[in-house]
């Protein structure tokens, strides 16, 4: 009898914890009418898409749901998709119809370009730098992971790559960024926000330094980080300092420590080391590591490093991360992936 109850009040528990309806899938009637090319996922989480499919603008698709109401996804069926034909799209990417004349969720876009407000240049910042392998491995559908899982981009097994330049504290962020653009900022649609006014040598350059600018993740930084950041020069003076914060850490020590451990497990007080050898005693206290979890694997997937001062081509690194406060380890080991789907 006793056991029945513990099990009775165990059920209860269980179920209490259950999503509510208000973040649950809603099933939905009719067709989806696509007015872009835009991919469509088998997970929406992980954004795989087996096939490397995209919507076809002015086609019609069976309407299945979306994620919850008033979600970001609807999942539509696509015939003959390998894997499944449940696939999920971006409810910016058409309308949902239940029969002509009737849609029920218009799509969004940008109102057009904006110009962030004025401000002081951010002091206060944490540089954010990937060990793309890694990424990768939950993002295989991104276009930079095709390609890196390709064997098309080797030197992300040497370095760091940039994932961002994010002005603190954490939530100083969409400065001055009007509500339309900001509904845009989800993967599918960062080719759809404004882009940053940058020149063709930081473009060429961004485009190694950060793999997922083949994603236009250079928009989404721009538009979340890069406008609280108010350097002088916009856009372009964000992204030359990120690059130059990125290019002083992948040709010191740090980056050595990681393509000499590719495939193997290292301790993250190691890579704090590494950091105290190439930037001085103390500089690796400000290094936060964090790791992801893959088929049972723990790997490094990125390093935030606090930053405390102006960034200017005659900064010296050691010297903003040593005016930045300590912060915790994070992970304490993990492996340093290779390239490839592992």
């Amino acid at each position: 009898m006793r056991s029945t109850s513990i099990f009775t009040a165990v059920l209860a528990s269980l179920l209490a914890a259950l999503p509510t309806g208000a973040n649950a899938f809603e099933k939905l009637e009719g067709y989806f009418i696509a007015q872009k090319a835009c991919e469509a996922y088998q997970s929406k989480n992980k954004q795989t898409n087996p096939g490397n499919l995209k919507t076809t603008p002015s086609m019609a698709y069976e309407m299945i749901g979306i994620n919850k109401a008033g979600g970001d996804y609807f999942q539509v069926r696509i015939d003959d998709a390998p894997v499944t034909e449940a696939r999920w799209v971006s409810t910016t990417c058409g309308v949902h119809v239940i029969r002509a004349g009737t849609i029920t969720v218009e799509p969004t876009d940008p109102t057009g370009p904006f110009t962030p407000p004025a401000g002081e240049e951010s002091l206060d910042n944490l540089l954010t730098l990937s060990w793309q392998p890694a990424f990768c491995e939950i993002r295989p559908g991104k276009s930079e992971c095709v390609d890196l899982n390709n064997g098309l981009l080797p030197h992300t097994s040497r370095q760091l790559s940039i994932h961002g330049l994010w002005p603190q504290p954490k939530g100083n962020d969409y400065c001055g960024v009007p509500a339309s653009v900001k509904r845009l900022d989800n993967p599918d649609t960062w080719h759809l926000l404004p882009a940053p006014e940058i020149d063709a040598d930081t473009a060429e350059d961004l485009a190694v330094a950060m793999p997922g600018f083949a994603s236009h993740l250079h928009h989404h930084e721009w538009i979340k980080h890069g406008t609280c950041f108010f350097g002088a020069g916009g856009a372009d003076e964000y992204y030359d300092d990120t690059l130059l914060l990125t290019d002083l850490v992948n040709a010191s020590g740090v980056a050595d420590l990681l393509a000499a451990n590719v495939g193997e497990q290292i301790e993250g007080s190691d890579i704090r080391a590494a950091f105290d050898q190439a930037f001085g005693a103390g500089t690796g206290e400000r290094v936060l590591i964090k790791c992801t979890s893959d088929q049972g694997r723990v790997l490094i997937n990125e390093l935030w490093i606090s930053l405390k001062g102006e960034i200017s081509p005659s900064a010296d690194l050691g010297e903003l991360m040593l005016a930045a406060a300590p912060t915790s380890m994070g992970c304490s080991r993990g492996i340093i992936d290779p390239a490839g789907d592992q």
